[in-house]
């Protein structure tokens, strides 16, 4: 019925919602049972996670935690793009269902955490939107006995359920760019619940966190603040952590006299840096580690075989070797072997 352009009701783990075809009659029918302008535009609902990168064909690191954290749940994502990524998008995509949803250089996708919607989404070969079930100003409807008290005679059909989940709230709604996460409504998951699942932790590791990794955790967080606008102190609220450790570190070393010094030449802080030795507590809170050579790598993932999908060479190019011991000139080139690294891991991040 929902590929032919039917309004069909059905219920979510939160409330009800009306399940339509991205179809310009349908979603002018649509706009007319809730009473909505039609400039406003609908989520797109999908059955299952595997099918947003069909829509999204480009995620930041923060937007795919934050998805393969939160979802499927009660959590609307409104994803922003870039018009490249539009662009792909045009191609692959009916023209109606593009201007429909991607208006704004923007979508907003749901994957509902209910049996039924997600049978019914996973089913429809087509794209289905699911506004809440209600006109506007009233407030959605829980069961289907509320729908029909609303929309009596004007849907196609009713998915009768019993309540399922224990929310009846809607869901929250957060939109997520390139540098920033907004909450846009706070419903069934807390706004300190979506900083946390989109906050990143960022970990570098050489062997005595006394030149290369720490040299780098301050190059990272500089790269950081000023994509971000922010200063070392709001990164974290912005939603990046970045720390650096040892695999074989002494607590409380201080970094190295030509580390500090290249790092003061280039307006980088790192004179009150102390060695931290690498604990397992870091590696799990870790969403991404990068290692200054394979040495590092195959330690790592020796011990700790749980951290061989996030663990990375610094430089994909080849190991960045140990500067200790040798000249101010040996660690400028390790200095500068760091920052080009990391300038392409951090846009790959963001």
């Amino acid at each position: 019925m929902l590929e032919e352009g039917a309004l069909v009701a059905f219920p979510t783990e939160t409330v009800y919602g009306i399940g339509c075809r991205v179809e310009s009659t349908a979603i002018k029918r649509l706009d007319r049972i809730k009473g909505r302008l039609p400039e406003k535009r609908y989520t797109l609902h999908v059955g299952n996670v595997a099918q947003v990168p069909q829509y999204v064909p480009k995620m930041s690191l923060r937007a795919k935690k934050l998805v393969d954290h939160a979802l499927p749940g009660p959590l609307t994502v409104v994803f922003e793009f870039d018009k490249a990524v539009v662009k792909e998008v045009r191609k692959k995509m009916d023209k109606d269902v593009v201007r429909l949803l991607y208006s704004d250089k923007t979508i907003g996708i749901r994957c509902p955490d209910h049996p039924i919607a997600s049978a019914i989404l996973s089913k429809a070969q087509c794209p289905i939107v699911a506004p809440s079930a209600n006109p506007a100003g009233k407030e959605p409807a829980v069961t289907s006995e509320q729908v029909v008290t609303y929309f009596d005679g004007v849907l196609d059909a009713i998915v009768d359920s019993p309540a399922y989940g224990d929310s009846q709230n809607s869901s929250t709604v957060v939109k997520i760019g390139k540098t920033h996460v907004q909450i846009l409504r706070e419903g069934a998951i807390s706004a300190k619940l979506i900083h946390d699942l989109t906050t990143i932790h960022v970990l570098f590791v050489c062997t005595g966190n006394t030149c290369r990794s720490p040299m780098a955790e301050r190059i990272c967080k500089k790269h950081f603040c000023d994509i971000l606008g922010c200063s070392v102190d709001e990164l974290a609220g912005f939603g990046y952590i970045v720390e650096s450790a040892g695999v074989a570190a002494i607590t409380g070393m201080p970094a190295s006299h030509y580390a500090v010094e290249i790092c003061r030449r280039n307006d980088i802080p790192l004179l009150e840096h102390q060695g931290v030795p690498l604990t397992p507590q870091q590696i799990d809170g870790s969403d991404l580690i990068f290692v200054m050579s394979r040495g590092h790598l195959q330690s790592i993932v020796e011990f700790y075989p749980e951290a061989a999908e996030k663990c990375f060479l610094l430089d994909e190019n080849g190991d960045i070797a140990d500067p200790v011991g040798q000249s101010v000139e040996v660690y400028q080139r390790c200095f500068k072997q760091i920052e080009k690294a990391i300038r392409q891991r951090v846009s790959e991040i963001l």
